[in-house]
């Protein structure tokens, strides 16, 4: 019986599939890290609201004000930034998530024929097997009966 034709394409299949698994993998780390990344700049501005009011209690300056308010603006802004990274990150992830789902569908379809490859083969193996000893055999009992017929 010949090769399974499709060897070399489920190889193939095989490699890109891992290929990007490592990819969704990579984009899911850069994800979380993008998050982790917004969680402490949420704690950072928490930290410094608690501290503000503080100050606020035993009275500040207009210029203290001032400056508290352009950190505060300038925190909105890298938290902004932050969720735009989150959700590139995360539309990323998930794009890379679905092209790799798609070459798994792939390359369970390749494997499925290679293992039908496979059943046919040994189907065909069985057959020859059975008919090489249906011949021998016949072979055998013709020679018996030749030698009890002189």
């Amino acid at each position: 019986m010949r090769p399974f034709a499709l060897a070399r394409v489920l190889q193939l299949a095989e490699r890109r599939s891992e290929t990007l698994a490592r990819g969704v993998k990579r984009a899911h780390g850069v994800w979380l890290r993008a998050r982790g990344r917004q969680v402490r700049l949420s704690t950072l501005r928490d930290a410094h609201i608690a501290q503000l009011a503080g100050e606020l209690r035993a009275g500040v300056t207009a210029a203290q004000l001032q400056e508290t308010n352009r950190l505060q603006r300038a925190q909105a802004a890298e938290m902004q930034a932050a969720q735009a990274a989150i959700d590139a990150a995360h539309r990323d992830w998930q794009a890379r998530l679905a092209e790799w789902l798609q070459a798994e569908q792939r390359l369970k379809a390749l494997r499925l024929l290679e293992q039908r490859h496979l059943a046919q083969a040994a189907i065909q193996q069985r057959r020859n097997e059975q008919r090489d000893h249906d011949e021998l055999v016949d072979l055998t009992h013709r020679r018996d009966a030749g030698l009890r017929g002189r």
